[in-house]
């Protein structure tokens, strides 16, 4: 099959990604994509910054999960992969579905993993394959789509009326998604007292995002759209606040810089009449967030939370009550299935969704030095990687 030389960002160990040549081959059940715009994850960050115990023994790979590509070759094979697996397990897979042709543009599923009751399987013993982890992805001009991805359905195409930028933040905005899908409010007992759930931010209710990155603002942006009636974003900085203001006009943007905590709690009470907020979400890597988050969930029960991992010890001296009497839940805020991609993608198409602006005005390429890829900040926003400028 042909051949293609490919620039690409290889990380080597932390603080090591070069800029070397690869040659991209397409076998007979492969898929070659061109890859049009490519966005930096926090976690590419935070590899480049440390290293990662699942990539690192995997190196020197191609990093890069959130992609907009257009598919250049197709295996002659790939018509034939109809057995299902991961999220399509037991399914046959569709000649519609297979029948991939240059010139289409899709983004991908990073995890390929075993799902159950619709959820992903998280045992590594039961992982299919990872990409960027142990597949080289889209920090490159090419990437080879393997049968694995294929075959689980993780090929998802992209409509012509959805941008390059808004189809490379479809995989963090599903995260957002999954993270608020997964939000429980009670809505009553049955006659022996069992409790009743549903799903998503409570309707009507006042949501509060801790953070000011680009999926910050997706959750906030999704908080309104799933029927949260006030949702406030918590900022430390002027500039982050206009920025939110100017992408977010629905939302209240309360800025925290030179507060003390327990100042941002009290103009938080002040701002909800004393409620504060039935959702929360800490989107922000700062331990610091998910204590405030804690504090800010309001007292009237039911309250959920999404959040980054913190440092525990950052949050021993927070009332936890709310958590010992199952009057407020926390989520990860981390993954996102096959079906919360699919999802964003069809609320994109049909203007249910807008992500336009959420990224950064500069054009990254791999002209850029590498270390300045992995930690600028991006003018507060997502940056892209654009291989071939």
């Amino acid at each position: 099959m042909s051949k293609r030389n490919a620039k690409a960002f290889v990380y080597h160990a932390p603080g090591d990604v070069r800029l070397e040549t690869l040659d991209i081959e397409c076998n007979p059940t492969d898929i070659v994509v061109k890859i049009l715009a490519c966005g930096r994850c926090g976690t590419d960050k935070g590899i480049f910054a440390k290293g990662h115990p699942k990539v690192d023994p995997n190196a020197p790979i191609v990093l890069g999960h959130e992609i907009c590509a257009e598919v250049v070759d197709v295996g002659p094979d790939v018509k034939h992969l109809t057995e299902g697996i991961g999220y399509k397990q037991g399914e046959t897979l569709s000649p519609e579905y297979l029948d991939f042709r240059p010139g289409e543009r899709v983004t991908t599923q990073s995890r390929i993993a075993q799902y159950e009751n619709g959820l992903l399987v998280l045992d590594p013993a039961k992982d299919i394959t990872i990409l960027s982890f142990r597949i080289d992805a889209g920090y490159c001009q090419y990437m080879r789509v393997p049968k694995e991805l294929i075959q689980s359905g993780s090929v998802l195409r992209v409509a012509e009326n959805v941008s390059d930028e808004e189809a490379a933040l479809v995989e963090p905005a599903a995260c957002a998604l999954e993270s608020i899908f997964s939000t429980v409010h009670a809505i009553g007992v049955d006659d022996e007292g069992r409790h009743r759930f549903r799903a998503g931010p409570k309707k009507g209710g006042k949501a509060a995002v801790i953070g000011s990155g680009t999926v910050s603002l997706i959750y906030a942006r999704l908080l309104s759209l799933e029927g949260a009636g006030d949702v406030f974003v918590f900022v430390r900085s002027q500039e982050k606040a206009d920025l939110a203001r100017r992408l977010l006009d629905d939302v209240q943007v309360l800025l925290t810089a030179d507060k003390t905590e327990d100042d941002v709690v009290a103009e938080a009470t002040d701002l909800t009449s004393g409620h504060l907020f039935d959702d929360v979400v800490a989107a922000c890597g700062d331990p610091a967030a998910q204590r405030l988050m804690l504090q800010l969930y309001t007292k009237d029960g039911g309250a959920c939370g999404a959040c980054f991992g913190g440092v525990r010890e950052r949050v021993d001296d927070v009332d936890i009550d709310v958590h010992h009497y199952r009057a407020a839940a926390t989520v990860g805020s981390s993954g996102c299935s096959t079906r919360t991609m699919e999802t964003i993608i069809r609320w994109i198409e049909e203007g249910r969704l807008s992500l336009k602006g959420f990224c950064s005005p500069k054009r990254y390429s791999l002209s850029t030095l590498p270390a300045e890829f992995f930690t600028t900040q991006g003018d507060g926003l997502k940056p892209i990687l654009y291989p071939h400028d």
